[in-house]
């Protein structure tokens, strides 16, 4: 199993400070690959007034220089907001320059205002995210393309071709699970969710590859959000009011909560209904590093999955140096009982 570390960099509320927080991330992220990382990812999110990351290739491109060893990628490019051919292109250069180390996660969209964005009507965006899928791969395999389609007119085909670039598809719904398998395309999870929820498309996504053919293809991604300390005391005074705050902003603006596996969200009317003790069970990997331990073995024992992507820092904290601490000890002091 490896461990990526996914980086929100976000400045609020008017993103006065970002050039800061790209810097840090950058820090943080040789940081990650000297104690024990195999990869490092981005978000990808529009209109943000907190400067959340809304192009992934720049920052890509920075990862892909600073470091030598990890993984880069994405969870995840919201793919129907770039012309196809731009987004083959693009991923083919950073893979290029990484020496093939690029993870392309790539998803759908939820917010309709960034369709909107880019005027685009949100009723097209499965057609378009699936026929964007094929023809990103379908570019990355060097065929030249005669394509036509109601969102797309191409002919030629790409140069250069990526080293070994991989594409990844994040679902949150079962319609997106099954695409994933579908496509024969590793699935990214949500960090959302907690475990109930991931043992049932876990089973949907793999019964979905057995039966379009792609079992020998699929592999999971779990994305958690997580902090490591001496207590989970700590874990509750540092770091579960930001996490709070994220989840409910999510919780509010993508209505996607199974109350079949988590009932107690049903009765979520605010942030401050969200309770530690009750939100963090079976969802975050936080403690200390035994605990984490422990919570990851939990996870892997009900999904086996392959990659493990944590994410520790939020918008509204906890610090950059309270950051690289984390990760430095979840590096020496978690990932090593999974090697």
């Amino acid at each position: 199993m490896k461990f990526g570390l996914l980086f929100k960099p976000q400045d609020p509320p008017d993103a006065s400070n970002i050039v800061l927080r790209w810097k840090e991330l950058l820090e943080a992220g040789k940081l990650a690959e000297s104690v024990g990382f195999d990869g490092l990812f981005i978000p990808e999110h529009h209109m943000m007034p907190d400067g959340y990351c809304p192009s992934p290739w720049g920052p890509l491109g920075a990862l892909a220089a600073s470091t030598s060893r990890v993984d880069i990628g994405t969870t995840v490019h919201l793919l129907p907001f770039e012309h196809p051919i731009h987004a083959a292109e693009h991923a083919a250069m950073v893979d290029i320059i990484s020496n093939g180390r690029l993870k392309l996660g790539v998803g759908m969209g939820n917010f309709p205002a960034e369709f909107e964005l880019y005027g685009l009507n949100p009723k097209t965006q499965v057609s378009r995210f699936e026929q964007c899928v094929e023809l990103v791969q379908r570019a990355w395999a060097g065929e030249d393309l005669d394509y036509h389609s109601k969102h797309f007119d191409i002919k030629g085909k790409i140069s250069p071709l990526p080293v070994a670039a991989e594409m990844w598809m994040g679902a949150m719904s079962e319609p997106g699970v099954r695409r994933a398998a579908r496509f024969g395309l590793p699935w990214a999870t949500d960090p959302l969710h907690n475990l109930q929820v991931m043992k049932h498309w876990t089973k949907m996504y793999r019964d979905a590859a057995d039966e379009y053919g792609t079992a020998d293809k699929q592999s999971v991604v779990l994305l958690r959000d997580g902090w490591v300390a001496d207590s989970m005391a700590e874990v509750e005074k540092t770091w579960w009011p930001v996490i709070r705050a994220e989840h409910w902003f999510y919780f509010e603006k993508v209505p996607r909560w199974v109350e079949e596996f988590e009932p107690f969200l049903a009765d979520i009317k605010g942030e401050a209904d969200f309770r530690f003790d009750q939100h963090h069970q079976e969802r975050f990997i936080v403690g200390s590093p035994e605990q984490c331990i422990e919570s990851v073995q939990h996870f892997k024992d009900e999904l086996d999955m392959d990659y493990l992507i944590m994410s520790f820092r939020e918008a509204n904290g906890p610090s950059f140096e309270e950051e690289l601490a984390c990760i430095e000890r979840f590096g020496k002091e978690v990932i090593p009982a999974f090697r």
